[in-house]
């Protein structure tokens, strides 16, 4: 492995984001730590309900040493020295949680937005995701209290410390308990953002303790903890579980919410200059603003709703998921194929002319085909990303015109070669280059015909479960490894072995 190559694995994890900086490894720049940001706000929404479930009591049950820690430190030191040491130990249930990576209410307000803001998540996902895990958290931090407070865990002394955390928790009004729960909020998420900015444990909890213990000291309120305190009372008969939910916990989730997804929206998201995953992928599939608000989807948006009624040669396809590796349909007479059909190998790229991405992907597979000569067919579909992409849906019907008189690998090529420049007039010259009928090919680079073949494609795609142009299919399952070369043709001789045995 060259110097290159090395440095590149360390400083890239396996999620594409950043594990070094670019400037100084030893730090990131705000691109990257959005960049870590996103990747972690990724594998959120990967996670299947019952995770999320699970995670989030774990954290709730860590929170509770929180209120633990506090209790009992404070009534060991009498006087107001004895609440300053308390609040030492409040910061324990987020170290836990930090370390062990537990899913905490207000910690996602920060990550999952990052993908909402980018149009790749929607709205009633990132609802779905705060839902399982609020509800985890407070049934964890309910369960815990409630032990607190039937058993003899805490001592006499204890237990008098606790009953005034949670009447002084609850002596607020309601929009003072907002703006607390709102820098509160603020501070959390910035935690997390810094956290996602330190390369250490040590560091993290360092941050962590800082931040946290600020949030104690300040008396502001955080919607889990003071749901311990508050429990508590309740669970001890001080207060009413309606005094909880309506007093307590409305306004602080509110501003904890609020707090944390300004930071995101204001300070952090607005001065970053790329808004997704620069290093694994040119760009992902953005939602529909119809989708944004009201699907349920995690990159996955139907960009051929326009397609309705329309001939397809996808009919009724599966629900695209993270999960789904399966290529829809299988290859056809109907696509474009390079090489021998009975080939062992048959690898498919869904590519969008305009991508840096695929023009990587497609130069590898050229270069493996070349190499193992006569054992591998290409198939290549149009997958533009147009948002990002603005000519490349003209270029994919560029190259489908000049399928029409053969020449769909050479304009291709040509297209990749010169991607910055596809204007109109740019196609038109490499048509003149490929010596096509021009006449004919600019009167079917304009036609509907043409865009339904590349808007098929892009169907097929997201059936097939892509959510970017960084994809390829070996024999009609998903490729996950790295898209290197040496990487790749070590897959494709591992495949050739299995099929020659």
């Amino acid at each position: 492995m060259s110097d290159e190559s090395l440095r590149e694995h360390i400083d890239v994890s396996e999620s594409g984001a950043p594990a070094g900086g670019r400037a100084l490894r030893d730090m990131f720049s705000t691109d990257e730590i959005f960049h870590r940001i996103t990747a972690t706000a990724d594998e959120e929404f990967s996670r299947s309900n019952r995770l999320l479930f699970l995670s989030g009591l774990a954290a709730g049950f860590s929170i509770g040493l929180s209120f633990l820690g506090s209790a009992a430190l404070t009534a060991k030191v009498p006087g107001p020295a004895g609440w300053l040491l308390g609040a030492m130990l409040y910061p324990l249930g987020f170290i836990f949680i930090v370390v062990g990576r537990y899913q905490l209410f207000t910690e996602n307000t920060l990550t999952p937005v990052t993908l909402v803001l980018t149009r790749i998540a929607s709205l009633p996902t990132l609802f779905k995701v705060w839902g399982i895990v609020l509800l985890a958290n407070i049934l964890g931090v309910g369960v815990i209290s409630y032990i607190f407070a039937k058993t003899g865990v805490f001592e006499p002394a204890t237990i008098k410390v606790a009953q005034q955390m949670g009447m002084e928790a609850l002596k607020p009004g309601w929009a003072t308990l907002f703006w607390k729960g709102w820098f509160a909020g603020w501070i959390v998420a910035g935690m997390v953002w810094l956290n996602h900015a330190a390369r250490d444990t040590v560091s993290r909890i360092l941050i962590t303790f800082i931040l946290i213990y600020t949030v104690a000291v300040a008396d502001l309120a955080h919607s889990i903890v003071g749901s311990s305190e508050v429990l508590y009372l309740v669970f001890h008969g001080g207060a009413t579980f309606g005094a909880y939910l309506f007093h307590y916990f409305v306004p602080v989730v509110l501003g904890n919410t609020v707090g944390g997804i300004l930071l995101v929206a204001i300070l952090n998201y607005s001065q970053t200059r790329q808004k997704r995953f620069p290093d694994r992928d040119c760009g992902q599939l953005e939602l529909t603003w119809w989708e944004w608000f009201f699907g349920r989807h995690t990159g996955m948006p139907d960009f051929v709703r326009s397609l309705n009624g329309l001939p397809s040669r996808v009919k009724n396809p599966a629900p695209a998921t993270p999960e789904h590796v399966e290529l829809v349909p299988a290859v056809s007479a109907e696509d474009h194929i390079m090489g021998t059909k009975e080939a062992p190998i048959t690898m498919l790229q869904f590519g969008d002319y305009e991508c840096p991405t695929s023009h990587r992907i497609h130069s590898i597979v050229k270069e493996i085909m070349r190499e193992k000569e006569g054992k591998i067919c290409f198939v290549y579909r149009h997958l533009p990303l147009s948002r990002q992409h603005p000519h490349a849906e003209h270029a994919a019907m560029a190259a489908e015109a000049s399928a029409d008189q053969g020449h769909f690998w050479e304009m291709s090529d040509e297209l990749f070669e010169h991607q910055k420049h596809l204007e109109d007039s740019d196609l038109i010259r490499c048509a003149r280059k490929l010596n096509l009928d021009v006449r004919q090919f600019e009167e079917d680079m304009q036609s509907e015909r043409m865009r339904q073949r590349v808007l098929e494609d892009r169907r097929s795609g997201i059936s097939s479960g892509v959510t970017g142009t960084n994809n390829l299919f070996i024999n009609g399952q998903r490729y996950r490894k790295t898209m290197k070369y040496d990487t790749l043709l070590k897959e494709i001789n591992h495949r050739l072995q299995e099929v020659e045995a």
